[in-house]
């Protein structure tokens, strides 16, 4: 690992990257603010084609004067991938309304109503109609289970909108706008870790190309649940441990807190990091002790202490007022009274065939889209698989061409997925050992041993949790989304394949020139198949 890692893209970079977002996100706040131009209220779209096109237009033809002029640059690439990734996000946004491939979405009636509505939606009107958030037992109402800290945000973000005088319906539908923010951001936050990882300027880009297009960050950015903000608050957790990993300082463990608190605090899955964060405070904890040094192990000692301090109270006072106040322990309620009335019950079969390695046909290729029943599809990476691409959607009506499409994308991700996640897997273990013998390398195997704990506990949680909740839409990508971190991790590793190293530093292991070059085809290959067909999809797709 070089020992410059984590200041290689200027702050530059990161500055315009959030300007893009910020500004475009503005844009679909007023494009959908009015009746003139909302799509989810009746007009046509010509406003919204004209916008994506003139800002389409304007980005090819400053790429084609950066080509010419020879400032096309590594971070140039960059920033072109962070717009193009928010130009998808930006289409999807402004033609789907906010019940369009929604999750426990609800509905809601208005601020001069007393009706308490349920799902997500029914979550952000009662604080932004009552100005607290919800009193009463948060099992009484489907949702209320979730920790508040998204659905403050949109309720402020509501009242504010009203306040500027947006009219009440087309200010639920730009609950969007936070969302959308959330998933670009994800981008830059991503990077970050990138850089921390210490990839090679020249193939971040290759590790961008997942969260900029991939299908479930954009249908995530259109979300009006807690998903995409766990997700980020998730991201900006791994990032900022790698930072401490490399400075250990106050300051960055207090940020590895709050992130993780208030991102417990937006939904409890995002506390999985805590595993490997434990596991990282120990390894180092045992090391400054061996050392003998005492200023350095009371240091480390109250670090520690601060973290806990700062984290546990944000992170888990949802949980203790709910058990306080209600005697209502955390967790989800069952989809239906009695679970075994459910079409997704899935508690009736066995282990092997919910997480066991499915068969060809099992995936169902010939229609890869999720049916929602148990009886038709119960394994857990099929419909990780059919979810990732396409959500908890079953077409009654598609075309044969696009359909096509949908087939092509469906399988390169099941290829793209599981090449990257073995060879991440291979290579961060390899490195963790390689470097744990090596003097001088221990900050880089902590390193590399968070990034391949934080994968390995994630997988092994998302599989105990489709058990303690035996339905099929416990299997849904959302659940790992940030599984996209660890796969573009090991995409770019494959990108140093072909009689190069595989991975950096003292974690590179080499390998053979032919069989590396056929595999860094066949992923890029995979790669492009998936994302440009599953965008051809949604672009053609009467969802």
């Amino acid at each position: 690992m070089e020992e410059f890692r984590g200041n290689w893209i200027s702050r530059e970079v990161y500055v315009k990257g959030r300007i893009i977002i910020f500004l475009m996100a503005l844009l679909a706040a007023v494009l959908q603010g009015n009746y003139y131009t909302s799509v989810a209220f009746g007009a046509a779209g010509q406003v919204q084609l004209a916008a994506l096109f003139t800002i389409g237009l304007f980005a090819a033809a400053l790429y084609m004067s950066s080509k010419r002029q020879g400032r096309l640059t590594d971070e140039a690439g960059l920033l072109y991938i962070i717009f193009g990734g928010m130009l998808m996000r930006f289409w999807y946004v402004l033609f789907t309304d906010i019940w369009t491939l929604q999750n426990d979405g609800g509905t809601f009636t208005g601020f001069g109503t007393p009706d308490i509505n349920n799902g997500h939606i029914g979550y952000v009107e009662y604080i932004y109609k009552f100005f607290h958030i919800p009193d009463m037992d948060p099992y009484e109402h489907f949702g209320y289970y979730h920790p508040p800290f998204h659905h403050i945000i949109e309720a402020i973000w509501m009242t504010i909108q009203r306040l500027i005088g947006v009219p009440e319906p087309l200010a639920f539908e730009n609950m969007q706008v936070p969302t959308l923010i959330y998933s670009a951001l994800c981008m830059l936050v991503m990077l970050h870790i990138l850089e921390e990882s210490g990839v090679p300027k020249k193939l971040m880009s290759c590790g961008m190309l997942l969260f900029a297009f991939h299908p479930r960050m954009m249908v995530l950015a259109g979300s009006v649940n807690n998903d995409i903000l766990a997700l980020l608050l998730l991201l900006v957790t791994i990032w900022r441990v790698q930072v401490w990993i490399r400075e250990k300082t106050f300051l960055n463990i207090i940020l590895i807190a709050l992130s993780l608190g208030f991102g417990m605090l937006s939904k409890l899955n995002t506390a999985i990091c805590a595993f490997s964060i434990a596991l990282i405070f120990l390894l180092h904890f045992i090391r400054v002790v061996r050392s003998g040094n005492r200023v350095v192990i009371k240091n480390i000692f109250l670090q520690y202490v601060t973290f806990g301090a700062v984290c546990i109270p944000i992170g888990l006072s949802y949980i203790v007022r709910n058990i306080v106040r209600f005697g209502e322990k955390p967790g989800i309620p069952s989809p239906a009274l009695i679970p075994n009335e459910s079409v997704m019950y899935t508690g009736d079969y066995s282990v092997w065939s919910i997480i066991g390695v499915p068969s060809v046909t099992d995936f169902h290729v010939e229609f890869p889209f999720h049916p929602l029943s148990a009886k038709a599809i119960h394994n857990t990476w099929v419909i990780l698989f059919q979810t990732g691409l396409f959500a908890e959607v079953y077409p009654t009506t598609i075309g044969d061409a696009l359909l096509s499409f949908a087939q092509i994308a469906y399988v390169a991700s099941i290829i793209l997925a599981v090449v990257t996640t073995v060879v991440f897997l291979w290579v961060y273990a390899v490195r963790t050992v390689r470097q744990a013998k090596m003097t001088g390398q221990e900050d880089e195997c902590l390193l590399s041993t968070f990034m391949l704990f934080t994968y390995v506990f994630m997988l092994l949680s998302f599989c105990l949790y489709v058990f303690k909740y035996p339905y099929t839409c416990s299997s849904d990508f959302r659940y790992m989304t940030a599984s996209l971190v660890f796969t573009s991790l090991g995409f770019v590793e494959i990108q140093m394949l072909g009689g190069k190293s595989v991975g950096f530093g003292a974690g590179a292991v080499r390998t053979g020139d032919r069989l590396g070059s056929i595999l860094r085809f066949t992923m890029n290959t995979a790669m492009a198949a998936t994302l440009i067909c599953s965008l051809i999809v949604y672009l053609n797709w009467e969802i």
